[in-house]
Formats: structure tokens, sequence, C-alpha cells
């Protein structure tokens, strides 16, 4: 919980997501292209592992702030939390905060992630040390064990 009055001046948080790309166009407009809040991953085979298994994947996340009344140079950072509650370094971005109060900030951070267990990862955004949100994301794991032979109506490998 915020204490009264930190954000009365601003940053607005306009939006926090997390997608497969963000497009920029010429004029400046941004597009988040395929929103995403789950990752599952199927292991689809004879005998799949109970546990999952680490695999690495693409992911952006797309933060869009106004300005409100503040003004010059902020420290945006977004610290990863594991579902084991583990946390890697945060990545600290710097965002320039000029213009009327209605002008945005856009931070796009493309994050190559490795995924080591299945449960909620949490992407904690702060502003000058101050959380603005939290994006969750939820890794599934899928187990699914596939039958070979003539039963299955497959053909055996060979």
């Amino acid at each position: 919980m915020t204490t009264s009055g930190q954000f009365d001046q601003g940053p607005y948080l306009s939006a926090a997501l997390l997608c497969e790309k963000v497009l920029q166009e010429a004029d400046g407009i941004k597009s988040a292209i395929r929103i995403i809040d789950r990752v599952t991953r199927v292991a689809a085979m004879p005998n799949p592992p109970a546990e999952m298994e680490p695999f690495e994947y693409d992911i952006n996340l797309l933060i869009k702030l106004k300005v409100g009344m503040v003004r010059g140079t902020h420290s945006i950072q977004i610290r990863l939390v594991k579902p084991s509650g583990e946390s890697p370094p945060p990545i600290d971005q710097t965002a320039l905060f000029e213009g009327e109060d209605d002008r945005g900030v856009d931070i796009v951070v493309n994050m190559h992630l490795k995924f080591e267990m299945p449960g909620t990862y949490w992407f904690d955004i702060s502003y000058d040390g101050n959380r603005l949100t939290k994006i969750p994301l939820r890794v599934i794991y899928i187990p699914q064990i596939i039958r070979i032979g003539p039963s299955s109506g497959q053909l055996p490998p060979g």
C-alpha cells in the first residue's frame, strides 16, 4: 500500500503487460502483439518427466506511463520474482519525463527468460524505488503420455 499522496503528482501507469512482440510504427504508435499471461509447456512423449525440465522463452514487457507533474530523469526497475521466491538482479531502466502532463514514457524490455519450474512468476515494477504494479505470468507444465503401437493408431518407430 502506498502512503497518501505518494503518487499524486505522477507518474501514472497507463499500461503494463507482457506480450510476444511490440511493434512501433513510423508515427511512434506502439502495438502489443499477442498479450501473454500464461505459458503452457507440454511434454508429449511415451514417458514424460514428472517434473518440468527448464526451458527458455522470449517475451516483451511494455510499460506505458503518463508523466503527470513529474519531470527529469528517473529510475524504473523491473524485478522478476520466481515461484520459489528467488529473484535475479533487477533490470534498471532510465526514463526521461518531460513535456505536458499527458505526455507519455514508453518502456519496452525484451527478455530472454529461463523457466525452471511451473508456477507464478511476478514482474514487480517500481519507479524510484516505489512499486507501481506487479504483473503475474503463470507457467503451466502438462506431462502428456503418448502411446505408440497398434492400439494407438500410430506406427512404432523404425
